[in-house]
């Protein structure tokens, strides 16, 4: 019968020694400094900016991309719509033969 694998503690993993490096960098028993007031305000200024980022609302960029051509539909009777498909044949797709059969009448 197989065990679940034990989940190793904080302390059972070990360290990079990037890492350790950084844990003996620290000194827990130095008393915290405060802020400087000129530090303290460009902290804010900067908490501020990336909540207003971060409000929502859409995203520069996003949605659908325009394109140069426009959907329509069109009801057809079916034996204009076997003369459509053997024009399409000629010109590659049902919108390149609409098209060419429309751009070819006079307005």
């Amino acid at each position: 019968m197989k065990t679940k694998p034990r989940i190793k503690s904080v302390e059972e993993v070990p360290l990079t020694p990037y890492e350790q490096a950084t844990e003996d960098a620290i000194d827990e028993n130095a008393p915290l400094q405060p802020l400087s007031s000129e530090r303290k305000e460009e902290f804010q200024a900067a908490a501020r900016a990336a909540l207003v980022v971060m409000r929502g609302g859409k995203r520069p960029g996003s949605g659908r991309k325009s394109r140069a051509y426009v959907k329509t539909t069109v009801l057809l009777a079916p034996d204009v719509r076997g003369k459509l498909e053997i024009l399409a044949k000629q010109a590659g797709s049902l919108s390149a033969a609409v098209e060419k059969a429309i751009m070819a009448q006079p307005v």
